[in-house]
């Protein structure tokens, strides 16, 4: 019996560490995962420079391909740019499932904007949370990247929104209502777009950009899994 795969996605610019808490609790269900660091995104921004949007791709459609050689039933979840990246390689290959993260359609919207003086607004008021701490990460780590991977992220997102009418599979969208990076709006988007006849549209009330590291972590946990179970061809280990 071959065992299940869900391959999680990161964001632009970010890590595995983002989706971990959830990857932890695949895997403690039975699910081999598989979290992949995308080509560039090292301590080192500057070796982004020369990586493109076609060498994110590649990397995932190597790993699915093989996953499909063995005869293994794939589940593509991405976070941010990663539910971007994820939705074209669905669009290739025989999947059984996308789940989409905080998928990154609108960028710098009101609403965004609105999110990131409140953060601002209550981290001068109170002391930094965990999640507020990271925001502030984010930006200074946003500085060192190469504005010529700024343009790879943006062409990531603009093949992504000519394929969501292309997609047909299982689909599973979570977003949290105080995202501060990207607009909740691109979710009901996608929603909206995809041919999909079992589909699925969360929004978290707490949580802002980064859902498996906030508030809501364990409704995010809860909503995958019971999503993979609805289409799960074997029985995992409980």
């Amino acid at each position: 019996m071959h065992q299940e795969l869900c391959v999680i996605i990161h964001g632009f610019a970010g890590s595995p560490w983002e989706v971990e808490p959830l990857a932890h609790a695949l895997e403690r269900m039975g699910y081999e995962v598989v979290t992949p660091l995308l080509p560039g995104h090292s301590i080192n921004k500057e070796r982004m420079e020369k990586i493109t949007a076609m060498d994110w791709l590649q990397m995932i459609d190597k790993i699915v391909e093989n996953a499909i050689e063995k005869n293994k039933e794939v589940h593509l979840i991405g976070f941010s740019m990663g539910a971007m990246i994820a939705s074209i390689v669905a669009c290739r290959y025989q999947i059984s499932t996308l789940a989409l993260l905080s998928p990154a359609v609108y960028v710098l919207t009101p609403h965004v904007l609105r999110m990131r003086l409140e953060t601002l607004f209550q981290l001068n008021k109170n002391n930094r949370s965990f999640s507020e701490h990271m925001i502030l990460n984010d930006r200074s780590f946003f500085r060192f990247i190469p504005i010529y991977n700024l343009f790879q992220f943006q062409r990531v997102v603009r093949h992504a929104k000519r394929i969501f009418q292309h997609i047909s599979i299982p689909i599973c969208i979570i977003h949290g209502e105080k995202d501060e990076t990207v607009d909740p709006k691109s979710s009901k988007l996608i929603y909206r777009e995809v041919s999909s006849k079992e589909k699925e549209l969360h929004y978290l009330p707490f949580s802002r950009h980064h859902i498996c590291r906030d508030r809501d972590v364990d409704t995010v946990i809860q909503l995958i899994v019971e999503f993979l179970e609805k289409y799960n061809k074997h029985q995992l280990a409980k």
